[in-house]
């Protein structure tokens, strides 16, 4: 399934070009998985984020995030009504809400990244556990996390 397309042979030695076939083919397959749960890759990250940093203000998590104010308001208001996050009011500043997941969101999120791990298994299942850890080493590596 995941591994039956690839590029022709004459650009395979281009890691450019792989690392975007092989982006565009991986964000295809977790939205795949994503959708029959009524979910679309950014909420899952912004729930995972939402989970990691609790009491972030909206705008701390839009930026965060990296989704634009008003789409991120429309996105939590969808997290509200599906009974998965809610605003609280902020504990210094009456103006700003926090965020917090409640108890549906966080079992919610942990069904999404049990489906997350099983297409991460699929999808780099040519790979031993040692190259999955390299491989993750450096693409932290090259997005600046790591020197």
């Amino acid at each position: 399934m995941i591994h039956a397309d690839r590029p022709p042979e004459e650009l395979g030695h281009l890691t450019g070009f792989l690392l975007s076939f092989l982006g565009r083919r991986s964000a295809a397959n977790f939205a795949a998985i994503l959708e029959p749960h009524g979910f679309h890759p950014r909420d899952f990250g912004v729930l995972t984020v939402i989970a990691r940093r609790p009491g972030m203000t909206q705008q701390e998590l839009a930026t965060m995030s990296n989704v634009d104010r008003s789409s991120m308001v429309a996105l939590l208001d969808d997290f509200e009504v599906r009974g998965l996050a809610e605003r609280r009011s902020h504990p210094g500043d009456r103006r700003k809400r926090t965020i917090h997941l409640t108890d549906k969101g966080e079992k919610t999120l942990r069904e999404l990244q049990g489906e997350a791990r099983r297409a991460g298994q699929e999808f780099f299942g040519r790979l031993d556990e040692g190259e999955r850890k390299e491989l993750q080493r450096l693409l932290r590596k090259l997005a600046g996390f790591e020197d």
